[in-house]
């Protein structure tokens, strides 16, 4: 059979120059979409060519894998130096006017001034590595958002790549337009030196344009004429023309354009797309014709010869991590074991057998998959953090490992609490097990850049993150491409309902523009799932023993000082899992409560002289009766709606049960049933069962109910006889996507298994619908252990040193559930004082400040502590921002402010600080240059005095602007104005609850309070109101909307379900302060309101003021969560 041809005498062909919709706002089809439609086209192989890109070979290369396509890697480069221009072009006797070579027929703005685009291929590791350096060094010479490199650059990384001339926009394709073949063959013979004769071709192509006859003509002569070959390309933008109008929007998006006036930015037809072999070989007749018998001028049978020289995949990708520094003489292992003996003795004094056995198992683990410079690497992170005091805690499977427990770690003891090692790691997985660490927010990049300077810039960098379309931003994205002004396109954005099972096929229906939205709805689900733009995944980060560009590119991120990688978290395990390449990711990750923590840990020490530790951090049992009480406002991971719902119900008396209630509350239908079978049994509500006797001490923890992980490794192992690495990999498996027929597969092994083991058909099936439903929620209790000691570390601080925990959470905003004005209140609440904001006893951040003791029935005082109170720093007023932080601060340390004058004159602050500061009494008790007043007293009339000193600006002496200002009679605040204005501009009222002023209104509407509803019968109707903190409609609960509402004496919880929803839509997502009506629900100590009716809370006259009202409290918005 001709090569040319393959089954039933088609041809053959491989496409080698198409893009993605990697190819940001220009590609329009998926690497998935693109690899189905060249397998249903028969073609021999496909090259995925994005722009100035690799991020989608990896899905592309496991896409063509499982399709059985042969996958080229290759990129369209920018070079930066643009088309050849000669100081006197040369004419020759075949010169094609410009008109004839395309130039009106190019897309318009794809290319700056002075850049020109190249197509290069990988045809070995050699090339595949100098197309990531290449990459490398375009990003680190023409930036993140221009990336190019200058031609030198190209030539002398040329090895092991096919350079293709390229599209229009390439510097032979500009030069021809412009210059003729003439100056066209000297461009080309510059490129034909660079990567050599065999290794640049003249790339020609049709999409049915005037003039793409006389162009290829052109360029085969001047192939000709230089001895090089020729290849047609489809320079595809989308896989079928189904796409071409997607491919009009994207480029609208890219250039801020709408469709109307896109003009020459959009292609001429939809023939971008993927084509046959027949079609290419019909299209390029003429061409072949032309090429005679040469085979090497033929450009469809050229693209099999190249398919068949790129002989590179990601299988032939080498990584290696970095191997530790070691002490003379030791070898890894012996460096390891040495160090866990050593903390074995710290941690272990008293060590058992159990213990020796464990850690000596731990470490042939270690040993037998070659883990332990691994692990050394991590040691030195977490030692250098803590040598530089940066508190350093574990997530994950990772806190299950005795020999990270007694390196220092983790501050869990996985014996104590039963942590399963196989979890973490087992032989069976072949790789090497994640590590997630925890820094303080303010002080991971510390850490991230001490990884930079240890390891070298080349050898570390992140891992990106694709942030892809989702409903609302293609609406609001196409909808300002359709014409639609940028208000109307997110007010439709805005309307969609993400509970909606078809939030899109809802807005068509809703016709909002006849013919208009199905066009809109149309694209948008064309367009969600798109890649959008890359940022920095949260935490991690990959190092490497040898240059990572000898793997992948590394590209500038926007963040100082960060480098990223191409590839996302999901790329890495597809790598993993399809091309045996392990590109270890190490978790670095940022966490609020720790950050919060550390300022406590550090406040107590400079006020008691006492030094806290994560690591052996003892408890106040108190803390789990206000655990049972739901009064966790500000504590981690129990503060939460669903979490004051449950631990009441659950009663939780030690970590393991606070360890439970994490694993219990998250998001998904099966945790929520899971824990409240758990609760039911715990307290003889329901019978406490096991599918066999042979599971309890796997199950009785959470009598009989599957909740984690290790739990179904656990009976794996005992029912069905697997090892626990095997049990791990079954857990793995079902928790990944799988299709029906592979989870049956896996199921009905695992029943074979049991039966073979003597356990009857009826049992390993009960046994098997445990462990699938399981397979949807499960939780590593591993993981679930430190964050339950985070959080009776949060909850101990707080019961013993209220005011230096709520210092730090509101120096670590934002972070937790709830906004500042909540916790403030809820400091009140367990008799914390605390002081206003004033420009001489306020820092920028908020502080402790000492007070004379006043008896406080809400608490007992520990040490030093009742002696203290907070003091709201200026950090708290909205408005001043960072640049104010320096002026402020500058001015302050020289001494306090001797009169608001003095302030200005210091400080420069406009109008609109001075006023914001004293608005909210800032600026109390400062002199104001009128001898009949002497300080302000009244916020009206010091506003009206800082604007009008600010106006003199800074040539006048503080004394002679006092005397030139005239002072109006302006009525004072009243006490409901004041509220308002701290409202406004701090977001609460220090002292004073919003709510209480206008309780005579909820009093008229027979409203009850916070506090009171607990002490109702079930099921009667009541009304409470108050102001909005939380909105919570989770895509797991069926629509249904959770409020948490707050008031003067405290919070409660109402449930809004869909109907309701629907009907109430509009004044529950948009009022700030309701009233809420319908049934109370209590159980076991929980309360909520089943919500019937709902309406504003808009008194006409709250307490002390006149004026009208309108129901909002401008600077309080509610925390919305998904």
């Amino acid at each position: 059979m001709n090569a040319r041809f393959g089954r039933e005498g088609t041809m053959t062909y491989a496409e080698l120059h198409a893009h993605t919709n990697f190819s940001l706002l220009d590609g329009s089809s998926s690497p998935e979409a693109m690899v189905e439609e060249a397998s249903r086209l028969g073609l021999r192989a496909l090259a995925i060519t994005d722009h100035d890109t690799l991020s989608g070979i990896v899905r592309f290369g496991a896409a063509a894998e499982t399709a059985g396509l042969q996958a080229i890697t290759g990129i369209e480069l920018t070079i930066g130096n643009g088309p050849y221009s000669p100081t006197q072009p040369g004419q020759g006797v075949e010169a094609i006017s410009a008109t004839e070579w395309g130039r009106s027929t190019a897309p318009v703005g794809d290319t700056d001034q002075g850049t020109s685009h190249l197509t290069l291929l990988a045809e070995t590791l050699t090339g595949y590595r100098n197309l990531c350096t290449l990459l490398t060094e375009a990003y680190q010479c023409g930036g993140r958002d221009t990336p190019w490199v200058p031609f030198e650059t190209l030539a002398r990384h040329a090895t092991g790549l096919i350079a293709l001339s390229g599209c229009p926009q390439g510097e032979l394709g500009q030069t021809l337009a412009r210059h003729g073949p003439e100056v066209g063959m000297m461009v080309a013979a510059r490129y034909r030196e660079a990567f050599g004769k065999e290794n640049y071709f003249i790339e020609l192509h049709r999409h049915g344009l005037p003039g793409d006859g006389a162009r290829n003509a052109g360029l085969q002569e001047v192939a000709t004429r230089l001895g090089l070959g020729c290849v047609a390309t489809q320079n595809a933008h989308y896989h079928d023309a189904s796409r071409a109008q997607l491919h009009h929007v994207v480029t609208c998006i890219r250039h801020g354009t709408t469709l109307a006036d896109a003009g020459a930015h959009l292609r001429a037809n939809d023939e971008y797309r993927l084509k046959s072999g027949a079609e290419m070989a019909r299209l390029f007749r003429d061409e072949c014709t032309r090429a005679g018998s040469d085979p090497r001028r033929d450009p469809v049978r050229t693209t099999l010869a190249i398919a068949e020289r790129c002989t590179f995949t990601l299988h032939d990708l080498v990584y290696e991590f970095p191997k530790p520094r070691l002490p003379n003489g030791e070898s890894a292992l012996s460096f390891l074991t040495r160090l866990v003996e050593a903390g074995k003795t710290v941690f272990y004094p008293d060590a058992t057998a159990e213990v020796d056995a464990r850690l000596r198992h731990e470490l042939e683990i270690a040993d037998q998959l070659g883990l332990s410079g691994y692990l050394l690497v991590f040691k030195e992170i977490v030692d250098w953090s803590q040598s530089q005091g940066i508190l350093v805690s574990m997530r994950g499977s990772a806190p299950a490992s005795a020999m990270l427990y007694c390196m220092g770690l983790c501050p869990i003891d996985p014996l104590e609490h039963n942590l399963l090692f196989e979890r973490f790691c087992s032989p069976e997985r072949r790789e090497y097990p994640d590590i997630d660490l925890d820094f303080p927010h303010e002080r991971r990049e510390e850490v991230i850049q001490h990884i930079y300077a240890k390891y070298g810039r080349d050898y570390a960098a992140m891992v990106c993150e694709v942030n892809t379309y989702r409903a609302r931003s293609a609406v609001r994205d196409v909808a300002k491409v359709l014409g639609l002004s940028a208000t109307r396109a997110q007010r439709l954005a805005d309307a969609l309902d993400r509970h909606d099972d078809d939030p899109l096929g809802r807005l068509a229906r809703e016709d909002v523009h006849g013919r208009l939205a199905e066009i809109l709805v149309d694209l948008s689900r064309q367009l969600v799932d798109s890649p959008r733009h890359h940022s920095i995944h949260v935490g991690g980060m990959v190092i490497s023993a040898e240059p990572l560009a000898m793997v992948t590119p590394v590209v500038p991120a926007r963040m100082t000082g960060r480098t990223v990688l191409p590839w996302d978290k999901d790329d890495l395990t597809i790598l993993a899992e399809v091309f045996d390449v392990h590109l270890i990711k190490m978790d670095l990750l940022s966490l609020g409560m720790l950050s919060a923590i550390g300022r406590c840990f550090d406040h107590v020490a400079s006020l008691t002289g006492e030094r806290l530790e994560l690591h052996g951090f003892r408890y106040d049992p108190r803390v789990y009766d206000q655990l049972c009480e739901a009064d966790t406002v500000g504590l981690f991971q129990v503060e939460s709606r669903a979490q004051q719902s449950f631990l009441p119900r659950w009663r939780p008396r030690n970590l393991a049960d606070v360890a439970i209630s994490v694993g219990a509350i998250r998001p998904g239908p099966g945790a929520a049933r899971a824990g409240e079978h758990i609760v039911r049994r715990r307290w003889g509500r329901e019978p406490v069962t096991y599918p066999a006797r042979e599971l309890i001490p796997a199950l009785r923890e959470t009598y009989g109910v599957l909740l984690w992980q290790e739990q179904c490794i656990q009976v794996a192992v005992i029912a069905a006889g697997y090892t626990p690495g095997e049990a791990d990999q079954l857990r793995r498996a079902m928790s990944h996507k799988r299709s029906t027929e592979q989870m049956e597969a896996v199921c009905e092994e695992m029943v074979t298994r049991m039966i073979d083991r003597g356990y009857d058909n009826e049992t390993a099936e009960s046994i098997r619908a445990m462990v699938v439903g399981f397979a949807g929620y499960g939780f590593p209790r591993a993981h679930a252990y430190p964050f339950a000691h985070l959080a009776l570390i949060s909850a101990t601080l707080r019961l013993r040193y209220p005011e230096a925990y709520y210092t730090a959470l509101l120096n670590c905003q934002p972070m937790g559930f709830y906004a500042p004005h909540t916790l403030l209140w809820d400091a009140h609440r367990h008799g914390v004082r605390v002081l206003p904001v004033h420009v001489n006893h306020s820092a920028w951040p908020s502080t402790l400040e000492p007070i004379l003791p006043e008896p406080v029935a809400n608490r007992e005082p520990v040490g030093a502590m009742h002696h203290i109170a907070i003091r709201l720093g200026l950090q708290e007023v909205h408005g001043l921002g960072p640049a104010a932080r320096e002026a402020f601060e500058e001015a302050r340390a020289t001494g306090p402010f001797t009169s608001i004058a003095d302030l200005v004159a210091r400080t420069r602050f406009d109008r609109e600080r001075l006023e914001c500061l004293a608005e909210v009494g800032a600026l109390i008790g400062l002199p104001t240059g009128d001898t009949t007043t002497g300080s302000s007293t009244d916020r009206r009339a010091t506003a009206w005095l800082t604007g009008e000193l600010a106006g003199f600006g800074q040539g006048h002496l503080p004394g002679l602007a006092d005397q030139l200002v005239t002072r109006p009679t302006l009525a004072p605040m009243t006490d409901w104005e004041e509220v308002q204005a701290e409202y406004r501009t701090l977001g609460y009222a220090p002292g004073r609850h919003a709510i209480a002023y206008l309780r005579p209104s909820l009093v008229a509407q027979r409203a009850f309070t916070a506090d009171s509803l607990g002490k109702q019968r079930h099921g009667r109707l009541v009304r409470a109101g108050g102001l909005v903190i939380c909105r919570q409609r989770p895509e797991t609960a069926g629509g249904v909307l959770f409020l948490t509402v707050e008031d003067e004496t405290g919070l409660f919880n109402a449930i809004v379900q869909p109907p309701v929803y629907e009907r109430l839509r509009r004044v529950l997502r948009g009022e700030g302060l309701l009233v809420l009506e319908g049934p109370l629900q209590l159980n076991d100590g929980t309360v909520h309101i089943m919500v019937r009716k709902a309406w504003p809370l808009r008194p006409e006259t709250p307490t002390g003021t006149t004026r009208s009202h309108t129901g909002e409290l401008v600077g309080v918005r509610s925390h919305d969560f998904r």
